[in-house]
């Protein structure tokens, strides 16, 4: 369940990202504008996306694609994250040795996920970001982030828990079995010990009588 819900969180965010990237592509926001009116206008651009942490702003013609790097890059980090716990669904064995490396990945890839969160929320929340990117290119991307971090806090409670049993190790845990495999050898011992007794005395028993060989 974890990892169909990073699929689709996967996908949803790599749609939002794809959409402010279009808009940061061809950001018309300073055409025609004055170079009085642009300096204003830049001051405020740059102070709205520094506040976010990370989202770095660059307001000058031609970098505008760079904006959302930050973004794209932890993108690339996630994909990353699942191709390599992607197979362990359809081989759970791998577990074991795939759960040190992917819950570090995991965890250092929800930190970043939740502080990218928190910077998209403040967007949701600015007019002027509101403004420049669009409202519904702002909210794949958040609604994208959101089920992302779901997932990775999820994976990383099912990996940490799970526990692998090969086939056979249930029947070789019962009890009733383990009790009677030591009775049977505890008889088998005893056998033994008679027979060797038996091998070293100088009688037999005949008829429920000791005899002399």
């Amino acid at each position: 369940a974890s990892q169909a819900l990073t699929f689709v969180g996967y996908a949803v965010v790599t749609i939002g990202a794809a959409l402010l990237q279009a808009k940061a592509n061809d950001l018309p926001l300073w055409e025609g504008l004055s170079p009085e009116a642009r300096t204003a206008t830049e001051a405020v651009y740059n102070d709205v996306f520094y506040k976010t942490q990370y989202i770095i702003p660059y307001p000058k013609d031609g970098e505008s694609k760079y904006q959302f790097q930050y973004q794209w890059w932890i993108i690339q980090y996630e994909l990353m994250i699942f191709l390599m716990t992607a197979p362990c669904v359809l081989m759970p064995a791998l577990i074991e040795r795939v759960r040190p490396m992917a819950l570090t990945f995991l965890a250092s890839a929800l930190v970043l996920v939740m502080d990218n969160i928190n910077a998209v929320i403040f967007l949701t929340r600015d007019e002027t970001a509101m403004a420049v990117y669009d409202d519904y290119r702002i909210e794949w991307t958040l609604v994208g982030l959101i089920l992302v971090a779901i997932s990775n806090f999820m994976t990383i409670i099912s990996y940490g828990l799970y526990k692998h049993e090969p086939e056979g190790a249930s029947a070789n845990n019962d009890p009733d079995l383990i009790k009677g495999v030591v009775q049977d050898m505890d008889l088998i011992t005893i056998e033994d010990k008679i027979k060797h007794v038996m091998q070293q005395t100088p009688f037999k028993v005949v008829d429920g009588k000791l005899q002399n060989y």
